[in-house]
């Protein structure tokens, strides 16, 4: 029988390997080496996905099931979306992972485990229709998406896609893939590669800049910023480029790309993700870059993708927004890790309890983390001097009463967030030995910090019961039951979810232990 299989799937591959070279013998393409070893990659993945499902081989032969991702009787709606982002996959077995990349057998377990979950990718116009409240989407709906043009993001990946009735966006470097020459590219994919992609029905194309992913010099000592968020050192004039200088550049860049990928692939351009996901966040030698890169992207796109940091909620709310925040991938991350990212990122009611058996949402930003014997210990770690850990699924919450157990270990200060959006941006009760604090972080700036001086005890070994009530515009910090320190809610902050923070800047050995959780919604959340 087993034998039997084997002759059905060489002799079905060899009549598909002959069929195509019959009919598309005109076109070198497809006399490639790189394409044949796609279809035996193919054969491949459909027969391990089937053992991995649980499936039979038989079920090789079957007729694969199309799915909508539009919203059907039945399914449970998003309230995110989740993007994923990945750079080369790589098959060479002697490889060693780094944070960019991802070895083959590990992207294949990330792709077979999303879809056994029940998970679906979706197309840039189904996310952006999503986003603006146009439409509704599966609950288990998720944006896949590639950045440089780069073939080893193509040739080992459209065998898993086509398997899994997958699609997937490429972000291109327009001017080191699209030419008038056709052939094939080496490290970049060449035109007549992306002009076979799009031509598959699994893939769509952005831009990543014509030229931008690169240096500019910022400074006669020869130093070099991001070619998007830097302004260029001119030696020549020996000066700095002024603003309006700076705006014309990066807009012509930016066009120059959405006008290669419509003019030379004959497609709509929507889209546009920034190189090494920098929209103004690392430059030195212009603070404003931040809105000017927004700004000029968004002249020329509808939608534009950034990374997570390491502090941010890895999906994407109905909130109109030109930014999408994507999850960066690589051979560190595991399917596990990635199923329960997804998983946990469900939208959690304001009603809510944790005892900390097991994990049930809690993303480790940054820092120490761990979750054992009925508490949630975060620390800071040798290189950190602090460290973070919130509630995914809780973003959507708006006003509600939070109250923990919790104690210090060491001499540091621990916080209690709500409304929290990001490690920039959020409302915290902070706890020390000798007082309670009330502050206000918007956009990395400190806004405003009340403080009440009292003996809480807490780097005593005493567990004390903290807590945060947040309705409206109003807010207060509580210690045992009390209140001690209230103010009022930046207008930005009108939503958010909750986060615990441990810091010292001056001793490592930190942490905050969480024995018990409570949250109640107040008002019209109940």
């Amino acid at each position: 029988m087993i034998k039997m299989i084997l002759v059905i799937l060489v002799s079905s591959a060899v009549v598909n390997m002959v069929g195509g070279i019959s009919i598309l013998k005109n076109n070198d393409y497809y006399f490639r080496p790189s394409y044949f070893v796609m279809q035996w990659d193919y054969w491949k993945n459909r027969a391990a996905y089937a053992k991995y499902a649980g499936g039979s081989v038989f079920n090789l032969f079957s007729s694969k099931k199309e799915v909508s991702p539009l919203i059907s009787s039945g399914d449970q709606e998003a309230v995110s979306i989740p993007v994923l982002l990945y750079h080369g996959v790589i098959k060479d077995s002697a490889w060693q992972p780094d944070e960019v990349n991802i070895r083959m057998e590990d992207f294949r377990a990330h792709m077979f485990a999303l879809k056994k979950a029940g998970w679906q990718t979706i197309s840039l116009e189904d996310y952006s229709d999503f986003i603006q409240g146009k439409i509704s989407l599966p609950e288990k709906s998720f944006l896949l998406t590639f950045d440089d043009g780069r073939t080893d993001s193509y040739y080992p990946v459209d065998p898993v896609l086509r398997t899994l009735d997958y699609s997937a966006v490429m972000f291109v470097i327009t001017s080191r893939s699209i030419s008038e020459e056709k052939g094939m590219g080496h490290f970049h994919l060449s035109q007549d590669e992306l002009e076979h992609m799009l031509a598959s029905g699994r893939w769509e194309m952005g831009s990543h800049t014509y030229d931008g992913h690169g240096f500019v010099p910022t400074g006669a000592d020869g130093a070099e910023g991001h070619f998007l968020s830097s302004r260029t050192w001119l030696a020549a004039e020996n000066r700095l480029e002024t603003e309006e200088e700076y705006k014309t550049r990066i807009n012509q860049d930016i066009l120059a790309s959405k006008n290669d990928l419509e003019k030379k692939l004959g497609i709509k351009a929507v889209s546009f993700a920034y190189p090494f996901g920098d929209f103004g966040e690392t430059v030195e030698n212009f603070p404003e870059s931040r809105g000017s890169v927004i700004d000029e992207a968004h002249k020329v796109f509808d939608l534009s993708f950034c990374q997570t940091a390491s502090g941010d909620f890895p999906a994407n709310y109905r909130e109109k927004s030109f930014l999408a925040k994507r999850v960066n991938t690589n051979s560190f991350l595991s399917a596990e890790n990635l199923l329960h990212i997804f998983e946990s990122n469900k939208d959690k009611p304001a009603l809510y309890e944790d005892y900390f058996s097991k994990n049930s949402g809690w993303i480790s930003g940054w820092g120490a983390f761990k979750m054992e014997n009925g508490a949630m210990t975060i620390g800071n770690s040798p290189n950190d001097e602090s460290g973070l850990a919130f509630l995914n699924g809780s973003y959507l919450w708006k006003d509600y009463s939070v109250f923990a157990k919790m104690k210090l270990v060491g001499n540091g200060k621990a916080s209690l967030a709500a409304r929290y959006h990001d490690g920039n941006n959020y409302m915290s009760c902070d706890y020390s030995n000798s007082s309670v604090s009330l502050t206000e972080k918007i956009n990395k700036l400190l806004v405003s910090e009340n403080v009440v001086l009292t003996d809480t005890r807490l780097s005593g070994g005493r567990e004390a019961q903290v807590g945060v009530e947040i309705s409206g515009e109003k807010i207060s910090c509580l210690l045992d039951g009390k209140a001690v320190v209230s103010g009022t809610v930046n207008e930005n902050l009108s939503k958010g979810g909750i986060s615990f923070k441990i810091w010292n800047p001056v001793e490592r050995d930190n942490a905050v232990v969480v024995s018990q959780l409570k949250v109640a919604p107040i008002g019209e959340g109940e």
